[in-house]
């Protein structure tokens, strides 16, 4: 019966241990899961929701390829459809049941603007063939191709699967057991069987019994090896490390069962850093320094070869006619400096409007060096619609000991106020005509008081003290007056918006 015992508990043991590498091996779920789209749209534009991306948990590994052009980024939600508009676009969202992308066409217009280059994108992919990314809800994925032909049809998102099995190990725990005892009852067995042999009288007889050879031999001296054991001890040892192996194979937290408090979180991947808010903002910081740098670098290029149009590519309003200005003056007098470099080394204000529409204004402070003594620019960035790009409207070089005042972070911003508003001690539509009597009148002015005196240096420049000098150095038959023109739309105000200190629980 413990013959039995033993056999048996081998067999449930083996089965076991089968069953559990069949579940790491043959029968293993796949590591991902792949949807593909099925849609062949002629639409111009492809977008891949936040709320499609996320409808399985983990990364999205998104595949795009086609026979043309091939172009994709992805950004905030509401800025990828402000600039579809009523482009015609084919929308996708997964199909649970059939494990696909399908797609929904809609929108009349037939083309597109090249989308290579635009403010509005987090990330973008020149012939994308495959990507990662990790996007929330609000963050959607835009693919184009030339914008008139129709948009790359080969589209597939992929997904990690949680491939754990938590049966594994115990499996193996339990295998290992009845292997282990498979072994104690086999030996107990042997054990048993062994003394069940001892000597056996014969009735009805005088005959001796008989003495064995081995016995014989000892009786006379000799060595008579003992047979059989180093072997039993082999056939122990060998199950003894194949459990112990099988045990070890089952350390990894994949083999075991979980509880609540060790299982992942749901993630909140956010794209470019950003968070969740609850009031939207025109820009990121990522955004914002990009858009500078793209800024600088088409200043220099204008600015070297003095082309205006160059320059409308990236300024406009008043600070687009000083570099007109400056370019027409140069061309006549070359002692004439150049307007001040604009850096895109690094931004040392970003402050975003708070808002989710156009226009847009962004105020940035630049410098080589945000920590250096070297003077800074304040610029004032407006992006007029969707399909347009930020554009310098103001560009106003600070003092080099400038404090910039406390500020709300990017990712909060601020609102922009009406020029007109009366919550100010002056409307902002009333400050550069406040400042342009200062510059003629100085300490008479009656807006002397709203304006910091010391460390002014335009002041000294061009106000009134210079301006005095200058009329008297004239010959009594040359007369020279000043004036100041104040634009309609030269006011920009946005709300300084602090954020009070926060003491934050230990982690």
């Amino acid at each position: 019966m413990r013959f039995v015992l033993a056999i048996v508990s081998f067999v449930i043991g083996l089965l076991l241990v089968a069953l559990a590498v069949g579940q790491r091996t043959v029968f293993e779920p796949p590591s991902t899961l792949v949807a593909a789209s099925s849609s062949k749209s002629s639409a111009p534009v492809t977008v891949i929701p936040g709320s499609t991306l996320n409808a399985n948990p983990g990364y999205q590994r998104i595949n795009v390829s086609g026979s043309g052009k091939v172009f994709a980024a992805y950004g905030k939600t509401s800025d990828v459809d402000a600039w579809i508009g009523d482009a015609k676009h084919t929308t996708m969202r997964f199909d649970a049941e059939q494990a696909k992308l399908v797609g929904r066409t809609t929108g009349s217009e037939s083309t597109v603007p090249n989308p290579a280059g635009s403010d509005l994108w987090y990330q973008e992919y020149d012939s994308a063939g495959q990507f990662t990314v990790r996007l929330p809800e609000d963050v959607s994925v835009i693919i184009v191709g030339d914008g008139t032909a129709a948009a790359p049809s080969d589209v597939s998102v992929t997904w990690p699967r949680d491939t754990a099995t938590p049966s594994v190990g115990p499996l193996l725990v339990a295998g290992g057991v009845f292997l282990v005892g498979g072994i104690v009852l086999l030996v107990w067995a042997f054990v048993h069987q062994r003394r069940g042999r001892g000597p056996r009288r014969r009735s009805g007889g005088s005959r001796p019994p008989r003495v064995r050879a081995s016995r014989r031999a000892a009786a006379a001296g000799a060595q008579v090896p003992v047979r059989g054991r180093r072997g039993r001890r082999a056939f122990v040892a060998i199950p003894v490390l194949l459990v112990g192996a099988l045990g070890l194979a089952g350390c990894s937290s994949d083999y075991w069962p979980q509880g609540a408090s060790a299982a992942s979180p749901t993630p909140t991947a956010t794209a470019t850093g950003t968070a969740a808010q609850t009031e939207p903002t025109a820009a990121t910081k990522q955004q914002i320094t990009r858009i500078v740098q793209r800024v600088a670098y088409v200043a220099k290029r204008a600015d070297d070869a003095r082309d205006a149009t160059l320059a409308e590519q990236r300024f406009t309003g008043a600070a687009l006619d000083l570099r007109a200005a400056n370019y027409t003056i140069r061309g006549k007098d070359s002692d004439v400096d150049a307007p001040p470099t604009i850096s895109g080394e690094q931004v040392c204000v970003a402050l975003p409007q708070q808002t989710d529409s156009w226009p847009r204004t962004v105020f940035a402070v630049v410098a080589e060096d945000c920590d250096a003594k070297s003077a800074p620019q304040a610029l004032t960035l407006v992006q007029d619609s969707a399909r347009d790009d930020y554009k310098v409207a103001y560009d106003v070089s600070l003092e080099a000991a400038a404090k910039i005042p406390s500020l709300a972070p990017t990712s909060i911003g601020a609102a922009l106020l009406a020029s007109n508003t009366k919550l100010l001690a002056i409307a902002p539509d009333e400050i550069a005509k406040a400042y342009g009597d200062i510059l003629s009148k100085d300490k008479d002015s009656s807006y002397a008081s709203l304006f910091q005196a010391d460390g002014d240096g335009l002041r000294s420049t061009i106000g009134k003290a210079y301006k005095d000098k200058k009329s008297e150095s004239l010959p009594d038959t040359a007369k020279i007056e000043y004036s100041s023109e104040v634009p309609d739309d030269s006011a920009v105000a946005i709300a300084r918006r602090t954020v009070p200190e926060r003491s934050c629980p230990p982690t």
